[in-house]
């Protein structure tokens, strides 16, 4: 049976223009794996108020993180897909969730090479219900069982991913905050398979218990425990947050932004950000923390800030995603 690979991941607006962020706003929150509401209410959040103001917005930051090679999140994982097809025996396409390159698109080059079954590898190494279960359900859909799907497990914590993350905080002398993607605390509902551990406290979601394997919030917490432990740092030397919250509903805490305005008011002047759970670096972390983050926190007295980039398209990254690929025949079949 021949085989492909779907390397996916969110995805960004095809330009900086309020137009290019209007469709691509729209395709991005109309998905009911990212707002979670009945039909007619996320209709009407999206359509009444969000749309009316944001884009214009967003067309100004991602005007603040555009380069000549365009989206850099659509840039990391377009090079990382030909450096891996240049190495690999079965064809790779490229695709995101949202806009170009499409995921009909890629699934159409996979087929029209003969592929039956196709592995996907969404780009997020740790499991919610808005990326991984987002990005399944789009691919199904659009595959309409033309060919045998297979997704790669979350990879928070191997040690392709937290070695190279360890390894770019070995010297660092600044505190580091640990900035995960947020996540509204509903999310954490219906994703937990006990229905309720995750609601009782953070601190559950610090045991190593099988249990917590497939909740969101513990597995951000095991990377951090994972890389910690490789870097050798100490419990005063870093924090964990969650940042990119939307609405008015409890997400999860404590937020970035708050974080970063409270630790220089505790002493903390010199600050290194770093974000594990984006494989690149994208809006959320060149515009959000590095440029935004970065004014919150010297505005409440920081002195000196810097983000530690993703993996991008380094070494480090070829390498993780070539021991995800090499282990394609372990992932689930989905049905």
């Amino acid at each position: 049976m021949k085989r492909g690979f779907l390397l996916m991941n969110t995805g960004s607006p095809d330009d900086t223009s309020e137009e290019a962020l209007r469709v691509y706003l729209k395709e991005f929150l109309m998905d009911p794996y990212v707002i979670d509401l009945p039909f007619p209410l996320r209709y009407a959040l999206v359509h009444w108020l969000i749309l009316p103001k944001r884009p214009a917005e967003s067309a100004e930051a991602y005007k603040a993180i555009w380069t000549e090679n365009g989206s850099p999140l659509v840039h990391y994982c377009s090079t990382l897909a030909r450096g891996l097809n240049k190495k690999l025996q079965e064809p790779l396409e490229v695709c995101m969730a949202y806009r170009n390159p499409s995921v009909a698109s890629a699934i159409d080059k996979l087929l029209a090479q003969g592929v039956e079954e196709i592995g996907l590898l969404p780009m997020f190494p740790h499991y919610a219900m808005a990326t991984t279960g987002g990005c399944t359900a789009l691919v199904k859909k659009v595959l309409k069982g033309r060919a045998k799907l297979r997704v790669a497990p979350p990879f928070y914590n191997i040690p392709e991913l937290i070695d190279p993350i360890a390894e770019s905080l070995k010297d660092v002398k600044e505190h580091i905050l640990f900035s995960y993607h947020g996540l509204p605390v509903r999310h954490l509902k219906k994703t937990d398979p006990t229905g309720s551990h995750c609601m009782q406290s953070a601190d559950c979601c610090r045991t190593a218990s099988p249990a917590h394997a497939t909740c969101y919030r513990h597995q951000c917490f095991e990377t951090t425990r994972l890389v910690v432990e490789k870097a050798g740092l100490e419990k005063d030397r870093y924090s964990i947050s969650f940042q990119s919250r939307l609405g008015r509903d409890p997400w999860l805490e404590p937020y970035t932004d708050k974080v970063l305005e409270e630790l220089p008011k505790k002493g903390i002047k010199e600050l290194a950000v770093i974000c594990p759970a984006f494989f690149c670096d994208c809006l959320e972390t060149l515009e959000e923390i590095q440029i935004r983050g970065q004014e919150t926190f010297k505005k409440a007295g920081g002195e000196s800030f810097r983000m530690i980039p993703c993996l991008n398209d380094s070494p480090a990254a070829f390498h993780c995603l070539e021991t995800l690929i090499s282990n394609a025949g372990n992932w689930p079949a989905s049905t």
